[in-house]
């Protein structure tokens, strides 16, 4: 341990080992503190997947380039080696309680319009904790100290020293970099969320599992919506990108139900049972997540936030790899700017980059929308008989931002048909679909 470093990352995840890494490239010196023990092993609920390879997500094109073995990012300069394996995937199905589905996905008979152009996946299964282990070794070579078991508890300032406290230990640094993800303990310390809205809580409990059975093809992702106590509890089903096994995600809003006790009644449950009879469990995790509005400016006293923490609820892992590359590139040239004497300009690009690319663009809204469409529409039966009505497949994405744009263009198309066939239901479904998600979300969930 050094009496000094440059910059202190607090979290170990994607945004922050690549921000080290950007800050170390560039000759500083960097201590990165993690929580966990052993950085790469993922204890946590996630879907594992990354997402979207087939079009722009906040300002950037990705790819797995499968010679060289790495994920690239060619308009930010960013590659780096991803030892794992791959599983392409390009179909979603999106199924209500009655089992109506719709699909984002190439139709059967694809064919390229033009020569040279390639039938991209909508995302890509890997497995994170070869991910993480490959950046972590990336950065070896550089001035970057690792402390595991090293809990962030307090942050201060001494002088012009940011002072972090974690496992016990204190670091001094000119700047922190938060990256510990939506629960982030630094934002918490720091304030910010003082100025954001508290919106949900989301309970994760995911399995590894053999034997899943797919009624559809392995290259595609499933998501369904079964109810517990009357209440939704979502379904995400992705492939492992090796051998027989799924990932199969569970996730609810309700604070009130025990999310493994729902994951067992929706895996006997006769919608579901037949794709579940036969699997055998190969590990276990779980997750709570903070929902909040997201940070608008995500700088303040020396500390830059990163991905997830400044996020509403997750950027996705291909987000979190992007902030953490430019807000390290920021920081990196911020301590410059210092050393040269020139007036600082990096940290304020980037805070008007998070403005103009990710507050602005993508709404945090429209994000939620596609997780809480259980509470958009007013009844289980309203849900089925709007997904009955499409039946033509979407373009091909994973994108929740793009999947809500296309979702709200044909319900624009389809109103007509619903007004002549069900004017029943109109008084109950127009106030829904006219209100903030994050409002019905919240005043749902506290039984107003």
């Amino acid at each position: 341990m050094k009496p000094r470093y440059d910059v202190v990352v607090v979290g170990a995840g994607p945004a922050g080992l690549l921000a080290a890494r950007a800050v170390a490239e560039n000759g500083f010196d960097v201590a990165i503190v993690e929580r966990k023990e052993n950085i790469s092993v993922i204890n946590r609920a996630c879907g594992q997947s990354l997402l979207p390879p087939n079009e722009y997500f906040y300002g950037n094109l990705f790819h797995y380039n499968e010679r060289d073995r790495r994920f690239c990012f060619p308009n930010i300069g960013l590659s780096f080696t991803y030892s794992g394996p791959i599983k392409k995937l390009y179909d979603w199905h999106l199924v209500s309680p009655g089992m109506n589905s719709i699909r984002f996905g190439y139709p059967d008979n694809y064919t390229p319009p033009v020569p040279g152009m390639v039938k991209a996946p909508i995302a890509l299964s890997y497995d994170k904790e070869v991910l993480i282990n490959d950046l972590v070794n990336g950065l070896k070579g550089y001035q970057v100290d690792i402390f595991p078991r090293a809990e962030f508890t307090n942050i201060t300032w001494a002088g012009p020293d940011v002072v972090v406290t974690a496992g016990g230990q204190q670091f001094h640094s000119s700047y922190l970099i938060a990256a510990d993800g939506t629960n982030s303990q630094v934002v918490q310390r720091l304030g910010f969320n003082h100025d954001r809205k508290h919106i949900a809580n989301i309970y994760a409990q995911s399995f590894f599992v053999k034997g899943f059975e797919s009624k559809t093809e392995s290259e595609a992702i499933l998501t369904g919506v079964g109810f517990v106590q009357e209440k939704p509890v979502y379904i995400f089903c992705l492939p492992r990108p090796e051998g027989d096994l799924w990932n199969i995600l569970f996730l609810t809003f309700e604070k009130g139900i025990e999310v493994g006790d729902a994951a067992d009644k929706l895996m006997h449950d006769s919608r579901f049972a037949r794709s579940f009879q036969h699997i055998e469990k190969v590990r276990e995790f779980a997750a709570m997540e903070h929902i909040y509005t997201p940070i608008i400016n995500p700088f303040k006293n020396n500390v830059l936030v990163l991905g997830d923490a400044a996020s509403c609820q997750e950027l996705e892992c291909l987000g979190a790899m992007i902030t953490g590359w430019k807000g390290g590139l920021a920081i990196a040239a911020a301590l410059k700017e210092f050393q040269l004497g020139v007036a600082p300009r990096a940290v304020g690009e980037y805070c008007d980059w998070w403005l103009n690319t990710y507050i602005k663009q993508y709404d945090y809204q429209g994000y939620l929308q596609v997780f809480g469409v259980a509470y958009m529409f007013p009844r289980q039966d309203i849900i089925d008989y709007i997904f009955g009505l499409m039946k033509e497949p979407f373009p091909p994405t994973f994108n929740p931002y793009t999947a809500v744009r296309l979702l709200g263009n044909k319900l624009q198309t389809i109103m007509p048909q619903i007004f002549a066939e069900r004017p029943d239901i109109v008084p109950e479904l127009l106030p829904k679909l006219f209100a903030f998600p994050s409002e019905i979300l919240a005043k749902t969930l506290k039984g107003e």
